[in-house]
């Protein structure tokens, strides 16, 4: 074992019906996986959407119950850990409040967390250790073996769900690998997750079509992820053959009702018939703009802008 883990073994956690309790593990799992996705590239640690989302979906697997993630608890207790070279987490307190952080007490729910620090620090020498990936695989399975219930069921989702988020995270660092054909089930796995992840990170949660963003409190998505040439005859999982959509919106593209032209303007098909009321809510899209990401590199793909016009029902 590197040295650097040993600290994992020795976490503070509270115990629940006999069992320890895994907040604190869920939330170390999910600091690893986005530090080898490369979404968590410098220390302090920001905490964001995407990392509570990570942890929720993390203990969801592991207990079944996602309600009762409650974030803000670990990300405070947390702090009373010790790493290898000082504190495990160390919140960063704005210096209006740096002084009596000491008082204020726990937080009752993630809002007030938030509004003392938005930010931590990770053990440095704990944190250099994590870059690497056999090591943060290695901590994975110290977590996992230490805090976990014996369940055997339990221990096989957690330990797929791993595989794939490690190999995924390798996928995101390096999105032009996400094209050519997929030889494994494993391998597709880990290029969807990528997909999907680099994807509503570039739409920032918002549908491309109607605007809509919205995360749930437990950190569920309103939109999908969905391929502008489809994976099949594409094999291409880069996030310019994607867009963000809702749900009823990714399912009228991919029956060819409306389409991004290379315009980005929203077409809709003339088969639809706007004198039914019903087909308002597709209908009143036709030539709105695309909403883009505001990074040009992950701006959608012309070529695949073309095809879906080409494809649109005449």
């Amino acid at each position: 074992m590197v040295d650097a883990l040993g600290c994992l073994t020795r976490l503070r956690v509270g115990h629940r019906r006999c069992q320890p309790a895994l907040n604190k593990p869920c939330l170390l799992l999910a600091i690893i996986c986005e530090i080898q996705a490369g979404h968590i590239a410098s220390n302090p640690i920001t905490i964001d959407s995407r990392l509570l989302a990570r942890y929720h979906d993390l203990y969801e697997l592991l207990t079944g119950e996602r309600h009762k993630a409650s974030s803000w608890l670990p990300l405070w207790h947390l702090c009373s850990d010790k790493g290898p070279s000082g504190p495990l987490w160390s919140p960063e307190y704005p210096s209006e409040i740096a002084s009596l952080a000491g008082q204020l007490g726990q937080p009752k729910s993630l809002n007030q967390l938030l509004g003392r620090f938005s930010s931590a620090r990770l053990d440095p020498v704990l944190y250099s250790a994590l870059q690497d990936r056999q090591t943060a695989e290695e901590a994975c399975a110290l977590l996992g073996s230490r805090y976990l219930p014996s369940d055997q069921a339990a221990q096989e989702r957690l330990r797929a769900y791993l595989e794939t988020a490690l190999a995924s995270g390798e996928y995101e660092r390096h999105p032009e690998r996400l094209v050519g054909r997929v030889q494994e089930s494993r391998q597709q796995y880990a290029r969807s997750a990528a997909f999907r992840s680099l994807v509503l990170e570039a739409y920032d949660y918002r549908c491309t079509a109607s605007r809509l963003r919205y995360i749930t409190p437990d950190y569920r998505y309103l939109v999908e992820a969905a391929h502008l040439i489809p994976f099949a005859e594409s094999q291409d999982d880069r996030p310019v053959n994607g867009l963000a959509l809702t749900p009823n919106l990714h399912w009228a593209m991919d029956n060819h009702l409306i389409a991004p032209g290379p315009d980005q303007l929203w077409h809709v098909s003339p088969t639809v018939d706007s004198l039914v009321a019903d087909n308002q809510w597709l209908c009143e899209l036709n030539g709105k703009p695309l909403v883009l990401p505001r990074d040009p590199k992950w701006q959608p793909d012309r070529e695949a802008l073309t095809w879906r016009m080409d494809h649109l029902q005449r």
